[in-house]
């Protein structure tokens, strides 16, 4: 009855005062990486991970249909525009899906949309990530499909992935961009970008991003993104296939979240 009571009371309030009650995700306007982490409280390392293990537990159980942040979610969905820049992907390669998941946690995408995926001629996702998550991934959640590596270099050792996955992780990076300008210069045949922040006005700015208790606490530095600086990373060796809106919702009209498809151009030369 609270519940009910306090959001009817808010749909009535203005709304600039409504955003005044709603989490605030995003505070702060930094001047550097080292300004942000100072006004960030971090987060339980083990806490993230032991809930991370425990959800892809239940998925692999069919306890849930999935998970993302360590939230289980009981029906199956799929994020449509992620699902058929895959499958192009894939049907570009044979119907062979060979995807580098950077920063992919314990695979909670593979695990999402693997029954949309199981039909192609073979899937190969491998994880990049943090050594923690490499090892309980490792241990628990290895398979012939997807694997975990502590290295984009020791995930190509078997054979370069022609696809590139970064969901929701530049933006937490300190140097997105060298980030990226390295993945460009590995030939990768397809970069996917999804569930990225930008600024709605194009100005470039560097938070701190709060997240609710409910969904494990915690604040850490964040970039909001220009979109133009981002993309033009990409013009000379890479086309625009699709773009996205992103389904994130976090109140704050400053941001908006998209999803791009990049596909190399023919004969691209190395940058």
């Amino acid at each position: 009855m609270k519940t009910k009571l306090k959001t009817l009371l808010l749909a009535c309030l203005p709304a600039w005062l409504q955003r005044r009650w709603q989490w605030q995700w995003f505070r702060g306007d930094c001047r550097s990486w080292a300004e942000a982490r100072a006004a960030s409280v971090g987060y339980d390392d083990a806490a993230i991970l032991q809930r991370a293990v425990a959800a892809a537990r239940a998925v692999r159980a069919g306890q849930a249909a999935w998970e993302r942040d360590g939230t289980l979610f009981t029906e199956p969905a799929v994020h449509a525009p992620l699902l058929a820049a895959l499958r192009r992907a894939a049907e570009e390669n044979g119907r062979h899906l060979a995807v580098l998941d950077f920063g992919g946690a314990l695979g909670s995408t593979w695990w999402q949309h693997r029954p949309e995926l199981t039909g192609l001629t073979r899937v190969d996702w491998r994880v990049v990530e943090q050594a923690a998550f490499v090892a309980a991934g490792c241990r628990e959640f290895t398979d012939a499909t997807l694997g975990f590596y502590p290295t984009v270099a020791a995930a190509c050792e078997d054979g370069r992935p022609n696809t590139l996955l970064l969901s929701s992780v530049l933006q937490y990076l300190e140097t997105p961009r060298q980030l990226l300008a390295d993945m460009i210069a590995r030939d990768f045949a397809h970069i996917i970008i999804d569930r990225t922040s930008f600024a709605r006005d194009g100005r470039e700015r560097l938070v701190v991003q709060h997240t609710p208790p409910a969904l494990g606490g915690g604040s850490y530095p964040c970039w909001i993104f220009d979109r133009r600086q981002m993309t033009e990373l990409f013009d000379a060796k890479y086309e625009l296939v699709a773009e996205w809106p992103g389904f994130d919702d976090v109140g704050d009209r400053r941001v908006e979240f998209r999803g791009f498809h990049y596909r190399r151009k023919p004969h691209a030369g190395r940058i």
